[in-house]
């Protein structure tokens, strides 16, 4: 007991202990917030990624298989998600920072009803990646809990990182 006291004292006492405590907090619940959206989720622990095969906008198929060899960032989205609406355009940003030989970024619309609602959000952003319309089996294959989620992986197809909530092009650059 009378250690924490002294600890605590000499917090109070010092300006650089106090701001270094108090920035040791706030990384603790952002640590703690973060690791809290992504339980449940498909883990980054360079399992392989679930395949899928696709169709985009534009009547294209993807298969995530045939990317291998290519670092890939899968952004799983719903249209009527508002955090989706604010961070998409960080997606943008990212394909322009990287060319299409360096990363593949794909869009993939879950939680649907009518297909034009991926067509309506991919047009209101003004995507410049491919837009594909999922299924509920993505939503069960990387085990979505919350839009959205963005995964890496890499050129062996494994996933690397995944993410769950607003994602910065900073951050994304960081992870890819």
């Amino acid at each position: 007991m009378k250690n924490i006291k002294k600890i605590i004292k000499f917090i109070k006492d010092n300006k650089w202990a106090s701001i270094l405590f108090e920035i040791s907090i706030i990384v603790a619940i952002l640590w703690a917030f973060s690791w809290y959206q992504n339980r449940g989720t498909l883990a980054a622990n360079e399992q392989p990624a679930p395949n899928f095969n696709l169709k985009s906008l534009s009547g294209e198929n993807y298969q995530l298989s045939d990317l291998k060899g290519k670092k890939v960032v899968v952004y799983f989205f719903a249209p009527w998600c508002n955090v989706c609406h604010l961070s998409a355009s960080n997606l943008n940003d990212l394909r322009e920072a990287r060319t299409n030989d360096e990363l593949e970024i794909l869009a993939v619309g879950l939680s649907y009803e009518y297909p034009a609602e991926i067509q309506d959000f991919a047009n209101e952003l003004q995507l410049n990646i491919p837009v594909l319309y999922g299924t509920n089996q993505q939503m069960e294959d990387y085990q979505i809990k919350g839009f959205p989620t963005y995964f890496v992986i890499d050129e062996d197809g494994r996933v690397t990182h995944r993410s769950v909530g607003y994602s910065t092009e900073i951050g994304l650059r960081l992870r890819t």
